[in-house]
């Protein structure tokens, strides 16, 4: 796909969103304004993309303990999720490619983050227990 029928597409059947991108194409100010509006959203995203990455860590170790029978206090189901979703992560066959911009890696993070959000509280446990057992 090019450029030019990427914009056709967006002003046939997105006509509003089409006229606010070209309002802003056309201020210098609302354009400052986007460009701000822009950092401040990736400086936000990179603290929450450590975050998660921190936490990708942690499931691995978590995974690789329980492989090894180090580390027993979590549920198969939890593991068998976790490497499902890791699996899909490095994956290179996606709902949504990696290789379209902007929205390439979207369908990752959302399952990253699902993933995250419902086993934090194993995550939380095994780091526990990584300190009671560090040698």
């Amino acid at each position: 796909m090019n450029a030019p029928f990427l914009t056709s597409i967006i002003q046939r059947y997105y006509p509003e969103t089409a006229e606010k991108v070209q309002t802003l194409i056309e201020s210098n100010v609302l354009l400052e304004k986007l460009a701000l509006s822009v950092y401040h959203k990736i400086e936000a995203s990179v603290q929450k993309y450590a975050d998660i990455a921190g936490r990708l860590n942690v499931i691995t170790r978590l995974t690789k303990a329980w492989r090894n029978k180090e580390y027993t206090d979590v549920s198969y189901a939890t593991v068998f999720l976790s490497v499902a979703i890791l699996l899909y992560f490095v994956s290179p066959i996606d709902l949504i490619p990696d290789f379209i911009p902007l929205i390439g890696g979207l369908d990752d993070v959302l399952l990253l983050g699902f993933l995250i959000k419902i086993i934090d509280k194993e995550i939380e446990r095994f780091l526990t227990w990584e300190m009671e057992n560090a040698q």
